[in-house]
């Protein structure tokens, strides 16, 4: 899926994608969902951290989230799956953007 996005998303996805721990998040993603826990393992971080990182991912529209109840063991667990997302950026189209504004 190619679209255009205006320059504010734009750079809320490049921010967000700004940090070797969330592209890393998003790499361990592409396997399929995975739950906060599993993630803080698998990236060696705390499970603080590694929620921090993954709003961030999820603000800027990268990734959705899932709460599901284990009634076997009395306990929630969030669920994170990557959001289909492409980014395209060229001279061209930020020579639109600029004409735009201007």
């Amino acid at each position: 899926m190619c679209w255009m996005m205006d320059l504010k998303t734009l750079a809320k996805k490049l921010s967000a994608l700004g940090h070797p721990t969330r592209l890393k998040i998003v790499v361990e993603l592409t396997n399929g969902e995975m739950y906060l826990s599993e993630i803080a393992n698998r990236l060696e971080i705390n499970r603080a951290l590694a929620k921090i990182h993954l709003i961030k991912l999820q603000k800027a529209g990268l990734v959705d989230t899932d709460v599901r109840v284990r009634k076997d063991e009395a306990r929630a667990l969030r669920y994170y799956t990557l959001k289909e997302f492409e980014i395209n950026i060229s001279n061209e189209i930020l020579a639109k953007e600029r004409k735009k504004d201007g």
